[in-house]
C-alpha cells in the first residue's frame, strides 16, 4: 500500500472512506498480509528481542525472511499434527520470538487461542476445555516460571486435547519438543494448500 494520506479533519477522513477497504489491502488472512509485509524488505528486521537486561545491546534479530519461514514451518507442525481450519491450537507462552511464530501459524493451520499464562491453572483447564484445545503449545521448564506445572496439571483433564508441544525444552513421550519438530518442517509454504476464507475463525479470545 504505497498511499499516504493527510488527515486534517472530518472532510479528510470521508474522502478516505470512499474507497473500499477491501480495494486498498487485497489480503483477506493475517498470513497473507504478513506475506505481503514481509516481502517489501525481506531482510529488514522484524523482531528484536532483549533475553535479559542484561544484554540489551545484544538482542536477537529476526528478519522478516526468517519471520514467514518459522510463521510457515510452525504452521506445517500444526498441519503434521491434524490441525486444520476448524481445529484449536492453545497456547501457554510469555512474550517470546516462538510466540510470535506459534500465534501467526496457529491462525494460517487453523484456530490460535492465547491463554494468559498467569492464570490459574483450573482458569486455563477452563478455557482449553471451551475452546475445545487439540493442540497445547507451552513453556517448558524455567527459572521463575510456572507454566509447565500448570500443563501437568491440567492435561489429564482436557478431552480434546491430543498433542502437547514444549518450546524451549527436549521431546519425550507424549510431549513434542517444539525447536526440534521444528527444524523437520519446510519454511517455504503450506504444506496444507489451505485457502483461507475470509469468514474462517482465526483466534480465540477469553474475556479474562
Amino acid at each position: 500500500m504505497d498511499e499516504k494520506f493527510i488527515v486534517r479533519n472530518l472532510a479528510d477522513i470521508e474522502v478516505i472512506e470512499q474507497v473500499p477497504l477491501s480495494t486498498r489491502i487485497k489480503a483477506t488472512s493475517t498470513y497473507e498480509l504478513l506475506q505481503q509485509g514481509a516481502a517489501i524488505d525481506p531482510e529488514a528486521v522484524a523482531i528484536h528481542y532483549l533475553r535479559d537486561g542484561e544484554r540489551f545491546d545484544q538482542p536477537l534479530s529476526v528478519t522478516y525472511r526468517e519471520f514467514i519461514k518459522k510463521i510457515n514451518q510452525t504452521a506445517n507442525l500444526f498441519h503434521d499434527l491434524g490441525v486444520g481450519p476448524t481445529d484449536v491450537v492453545t497456547y501457554l507462552l510469555p512474550n517470546l520470538p516462538q510466540t510470535h511464530f506459534v500465534l501467526w501459524g496457529a491462525e494460517a493451520a487453523g484456530i490460535a487461542n492465547p491463554v494468559n499464562p498467569l492464570l490459574e491453572a483450573a482458569t486455563i483447564r477452563d478455557i482449553c476445555r471451551a475452546a475445545g484445545t487439540k493442540v497445547l503449545v507451552a513453556l517448558g521448564e524455567a527459572p521463575g516460571s510456572d507454566i509447565w506445572k500448570k500443563v501437568e496439571a491440567i492435561r489429564q483433564d482436557l478431552p480434546t486435547l491430543e498433542h502437547i508441544i514444549r518450546v524451549q525444552g527436549p521431546s519425550e513421550k507424549g510431549i513434542i519438543g517444539y525447536e526440534e519438530k521444528l527444524a523437520t518442517s519446510p519454511g517455504d509454504r503450506l504444506l496444507s494448500s489451505r485457502i483461507i476464507d475470509p469468514e474462517d475463525i482465526a483466534s480465540l479470545y477469553h474475556t479474562g
